[in-house]
């Protein structure tokens, strides 16, 4: 990480982000809803281009459920894809979660890509492009101005951002067996939002708080975290809105 490769990378994705965000937002919100959609179906595509290639040419076709796609940075394919058919509230959720949670998730793991960049040349491409999308989407709802950054819209993104959590979970404790019976694969346990109860997590501060706290706490502190750093956005988002109306 931060060698020249890393650096060059990260900028290009930001870069790309946001200039692309900033062309396409648009106050119409039909317009944008097809946009979204579109960076759904791209990114489904994308995810199953990546499943297949681990299963077939990594894992020779043993299913690593480590790859399973419902990670943080994995919930706008289904957000994306399903808000044309969503109304009201849910909708406002899912656009609010967009524009906090999955800006913090993408750029978390591009400023500190060590899964990825240690997977492979076609993953590290597939990584560095993926996390570059989660921005635009991101940012063209914070530009185009869609999302509910009030306390309110953000108590509803917190609410949907948990019951992803409590279905990570689940999901972890039911592959648990699985994966424990599964050879020949470079992962032993699956580890949707990286809250697998059963082992230490692969995330540095976490892992370190886990061996000295237990890994329930250390868990719980993640969570928590993450909703922290998503709620500060937030506030920055609202203070550079409240600074530019001031200055024009």
């Amino acid at each position: 990480m931060f060698g020249l490769f890393h650096i060059i990378a990260l900028i290009s994705c930001c870069l790309a982000a946001y200039v692309s965000a900033r062309l396409l937002r648009t106050p119409n919100k039909k317009r944008l809803m097809r946009i979204l959609f579109t960076a759904g179906l791209i990114l489904a595509a994308l995810e199953a281009v990546k499943q297949l290639y681990i299963f077939i040419a990594i894992n020779h076709g043993t299913y690593d459920w480590w790859y399973f796609p419902f990670q943080l940075c994995s919930v706008p394919i289904y957000l994306c894809i399903l808000l044309p058919i969503t109304r009201g509230r849910l909708r406002a959720a899912f656009l609010s979660f967009m524009a906090t949670y999955t800006f913090i998730s993408a750029a978390a793991a591009l400023i500190f890509p060590e899964d990825f960049l240690r997977a492979g040349a076609p993953l590290v491409f597939h990584g560095f492009l993926w996390h570059g999308i989660l921005l635009f989407i991101s940012l063209i709802i914070i530009f185009s101005k869609a999302a509910d950054m009030s306390a309110t819209g953000f108590k509803r993104a917190t609410l949907l951002f948990l019951g992803l959590c409590i279905a990570a979970l689940c999901i972890n404790i039911a592959t648990e067996p699985l994966m424990a019976s599964s050879s020949g694969i470079e992962h032993t346990y699956a580890c949707m939002f990286y809250l697998n109860p059963y082992h230490i997590s692969p995330q540095p501060i976490v892992s370190t708080i886990q061996k000295s706290t237990g890994i329930a706490f250390g868990l719980v502190l993640y969570v928590l975290s993450i909703i922290a750093a998503a709620e500060a956005f937030r506030l920055y988002i609202i203070s550079s809105r409240a600074a530019r109306e001031r200055v024009s």
